[in-house]
């Protein structure tokens, strides 16, 4: 196998070849975050747009596994992926062929040739036989240099997925933050997606967070106007300043005007009763006292 041969593996093999450095990955509870489809996608130079459709492929074939899973410094389950024993067989036999490949590349302005499983020995950094063939379908040879750097590129490109996560999670939750989202702001967030590359998987599992998360605040919001309103509520009335406050905790807290008025009456009936109360307290006294008269 010569560097032409490495440039001439499919997409399939690069995704056999990055993921047969991950074994026995079936009985672990949390995967490591390479094993995402965003470390695939960077460890083998694909797209993402078509690598899931290569998954998917691969999966077919019984040659790897899709499964959700604790990632490895992430907060939410994602998908992972590894090599069946199949996929791994097949994986060891690439590389014994990738590995023993001779290739010619750059070393400080010097053409070298260098057998390919000599190459990591040969960098002040780790490089994997798929960061190799990876250079060098990028780049249409190798250079010692672009290896080199290979590290320093990955938490770069890693650092602005991160900050366009956030650009992106922001918007979600600006879009969610009333409860609801109009065709606009649906509109106005896909085409953000598109632009910051965020995959369908990824949008799916920030949504969720911040529903879930808007959710739980809602509740604790809710909790907090009740105590409130019993405050408010305990002279049997809301009156002077107690409307202006309410009124602004009211926006704030973005509780509406229909779940206002349904609170009001929770607490009304938790103070006094089922409406008609003070009416049964008084004839249940009335009857008191002229039984005792009686």
């Amino acid at each position: 196998m010569s560097l032409e041969d490495l440039l001439s593996l499919t997409s399939k093999e690069r995704i056999l070849l990055y993921l047969s450095d991950f074994s026995d990955m079936a009985d672990r509870y949390e995967l490591p975050a390479e094993l995402t489809q965003e470390s695939i996608a960077f460890g083998t130079g694909i797209q993402r747009k078509h690598l899931s459709q290569y998954l998917k492929d691969l999966m077919k074939e019984d040659l790897v596994v899709e499964r959700k899973a604790h990632i490895r410094g992430m907060k939410q389950r994602m998908n992972g992926y590894y090599l069946t024993s199949c996929g791994f067989s097949r994986a060891v036999t690439m590389r014994d062929k990738v590995g023993s490949a001779h290739v010619s590349i750059l070393v400080d302005d010097e053409m070298k040739e260098m057998k390919v499983a000599d190459i990591d020995d040969a960098t002040s950094v780790h490089v994997t036989l798929c960061d190799i063939v990876r250079e060098a379908i990028l780049n249409k040879e190798l250079r010692m240099s672009d290896l080199e750097s290979v590290e320093s590129r990955k938490r770069e490109e890693i650092e602005t997925k991160e900050q366009d996560s956030d650009i992106y999670k922001r918007a979600l939750h600006t879009a969610w933050k009333d409860g609801r989202v109009t065709a606009t702001e649906r509109f106005l967030v896909e085409e953000l997606r598109k632009h910051l590359n965020i995959t369908d998987e990824q949008h799916r599992i920030l949504e969720e967070q911040i529903i879930r998360k808007l959710a739980q605040d809602h509740m604790e919001f809710r909790r907090i106007y009740t105590k409130v309103l019993e405050v408010a509520l305990a002279d049997k009335m809301i009156s002077g300043p107690e409307v202006a406050i309410l009124e602004e905790l009211r926006r704030v807290m973005r509780i509406s005007r229909h779940e206002h008025e349904g609170l009001v009456k929770e607490v009304e009936t938790s103070i006094c009763g089922p409406p008609g109360c003070e009416k049964d307290l008084l004839e249940e006294a009335m009857r008191l006292v002229k039984n005792d008269a009686e």
